[in-house]
């Protein structure tokens, strides 16, 4: 479990679902600062899950709660 205390009390945008995503299943949630939340399972089984900031160009990384790779 990850628990993503930082987006609390956020004002959620828009909730974006996709069915194939990079990986595969992604969600992203865009909040009214500005802001986003990224997840979707990675390859070898990670959580990858990400809240950012994008101001044009590269989108700055304010937390990464993505989970170690699980040994194979």
């Amino acid at each position: 479990m990850i628990e993503c205390s930082d987006l609390a009390g956020k004002v959620v945008r828009s909730i974006t679902l996709f069915e194939d995503g990079r990986y595969g299943p992604e969600i992203i949630i865009d909040f009214q600062d500005g802001s986003s939340f990224n997840a979707c399972l990675g390859v070898k089984m990670t959580l990858e899950a990400k809240w950012t900031r994008d101001e044009g160009g590269q989108p700055q990384v304010l937390k990464d709660y993505t989970t170690p790779a699980i040994p194979s």
